[in-house]
């Protein structure tokens, strides 16, 4: 996994993010949102990710509670009807999982942040994101993205372990009272599963003819990309758009994630690979410094980061609600 930081310093594979300035948000997490996790919904293909726009749930802090009404959505995750900016839906009406990362600013006119105009929420990333996510991976020299094709494997293969920050803008931000076709993806996680402790190459590599196999692994060959029955999530890549690097949608995005496979309980542990200079930047979160990894992609020179679930950990106050 890499990580972006100022002047596009690298410390991962496959990805960026830009965590210099802007001030982190507290975020709210649907329970909703961990059955795809847990395996009890998935988004696979566009329409399904259709649907998921059509109920996506909207939270977040200074929002009206539950209890003081909802509205239905219509396509691509905007309000049908709103009479407000920000729309609160019940969490038990609708089977989705995306909320907002931060609440109504008309709230909050005191404490301006540079997430204001951008209105983000957090959402599971399906195949119909597919472009999005390769325009997100632009953040990186070629040689440090996450290929077109490799993106396709996993938002097919395990689209519930890749999570999204979009940028919605409320109605009254709409040009010429036209909707915006769909909101925009500015961040993303890409995540597949292995069962090795730690990333390792073979993990980041694309299976041969995966489309025509039910697995990607056997007894006589070491497993090559996800592997359904893997104990570790690992990171293959954490980027935000260039235009919207510095607000630290990178960190909140994180958080956000570490928090939902967490609450999950579906994995033992997160893994990531990292230069030595964003090793306390992950330490934040809570991961642990394994050192030098054997990882060679994009040159090497990888430290292995991981979460273990079963450890308390310093950070842990600062990644609860």
């Amino acid at each position: 996994m890499a990580s972006l930081v100022q002047q596009q310093s690298q410390s991962g594979a496959e990805g960026g993010e830009d965590t210099n300035s802007g001030d982190a948000l507290p975020i709210s997490m649907p329970s909703a949102g961990l059955n795809a996790i847990h395996g009890r919904r998935r988004l696979s293909d566009a329409e399904d990710d259709e649907q998921s726009r059509t109920d996506c749930i909207h939270e977040g802090h200074n929002l009206k509670t539950a209890d003081e009404g909802h509205e239905g959505f219509g396509n691509e995750g905007y309000p049908a009807e709103e009479d407000e900016e920000y729309v609160s839906v019940d969490n038990d009406d609708l089977p989705n999982y995306a909320w907002y990362l931060t609440g109504n600013q008309t709230h909050n006119k005191s404490k301006p942040t540079a997430l204001d105009h951008l209105h983000p929420f957090v959402q599971l990333l399906s195949l119909s994101d597919l472009d999005s996510c390769v325009k997100v991976e632009e953040a990186f020299p070629p040689h440090k993205r996450c290929s077109k094709e490799k993106l396709r494997y996993r938002l097919t293969r395990c689209p519930e372990l890749s999570l999204g920050v979009f940028s919605l803008p409320p109605k009254s931000e709409w040009r010429d009272g036209q909707r915006p076709e769909r909101a925009c993806l500015v961040a993303h996680i890409i995540a597949t599963r292995t069962a090795s402790p730690t990333v390792t190459d073979r993990s980041m590599e694309l299976p041969d003819h995966w489309e025509s196999k039910q697995t990607n692994s056997s007894i006589s060959n070491p497993a090559v990309g996800h592997e359904e029955g893997g104990s570790t999530i690992a990171i293959h890549s954490l980027a935000v758009l260039k235009e919207h690097q510095g607000k630290k949608l990178g960190t909140m995005l994180m958080k956000a994630y570490v928090q939902r496979i967490k609450e999950a309980a579906t994995a033992e542990r997160v893994a990531l690979i990292a230069h030595d200079h964003l090793i306390p930047f992950y330490e934040s979160f809570g991961f642990c410094n394994k050192g030098k990894s054997a990882c060679q992609f994009g040159g090497g020179g990888w430290f292995d980061m991981v979460l273990e679930f079963g450890e308390e950990t310093d950070s842990e106050d600062s990644l609860s609600l």
